[in-house]
């Protein structure tokens, strides 16, 4: 399945690398701002709003979502788990749940602190544009079109050249991961 929203995703989620080549995703980087950081954020935030209005278009939801508060009642009526969706940083071992405080009546931080910062106010605000907001926003991306994907095709399957290079779902550990079983080496 072809689609424009997947390869603008890539594009942010390489842009996203390329900036943790200068600035090591963890906790204690959180903060770290840039204005790379709130192109990010602006980009992928607004590839959100298109992708909700697409799918809401795509269903004949009316009225079409204008807002992050009319979104969440679209998307909620949709996937009532939605918010609860995780995802790994495996390569640096990092969870985030960008969608968790999302309601009708709050957006998520990245949301209002990133990209309504950045967008309306960016003067004001120089240090809105965070890593951990930019790492959120791509990564709320990556969650809201694996749901719309899910709900165009269910059995969905997207070639392997173009696997996320960063994101993972998060998923809980088997009893088997959890059990014990390891390797090890001997070195000479």
């Amino acid at each position: 399945m072809p689609s424009p929203h997947w390869r603008y995703f890539q594009l942010l989620e390489d842009d996203l690398s390329e900036c943790y080549r200068y600035v090591h995703p963890c906790h204690e980087h959180y903060d770290v701002h840039s204005e790379h950081f709130a192109r990010i954020i602006l980009m992928a935030s607004t590839e959100i709003e298109n992708c909700i209005r697409g799918y809401a278009h795509s269903v004949n939801y009316t009225p079409v979502p204008s807002s992050i508060g009319q979104h969440f009642v679209f998307i909620n009526s949709r996937h009532q788990n939605f918010t609860r969706s995780k995802i790994q940083l495996p390569e640096y071992s990092l969870e985030f749940e960008p969608w968790n405080t999302w309601s009708s009546a709050n957006a998520p931080d990245w949301w209002t602190y990133g990209y309504n910062k950045v967008k309306h106010d960016r003067l004001q605000y120089p240090n809105a544009p965070t890593l951990k907001r930019a790492t959120e926003s791509v990564g709320a991306l990556f969650i809201l079109l694996l749901h719309y994907y899910s709900y165009l095709d269910p059995q969905c399957c997207l070639p392997m050249d173009t696997a996320p290079k960063l994101f993972v779902l998060h998923k809980e550990p088997s009893l088997f991961q959890r059990g014990g079983v390891f390797w090890s080496w001997t070195l000479p």
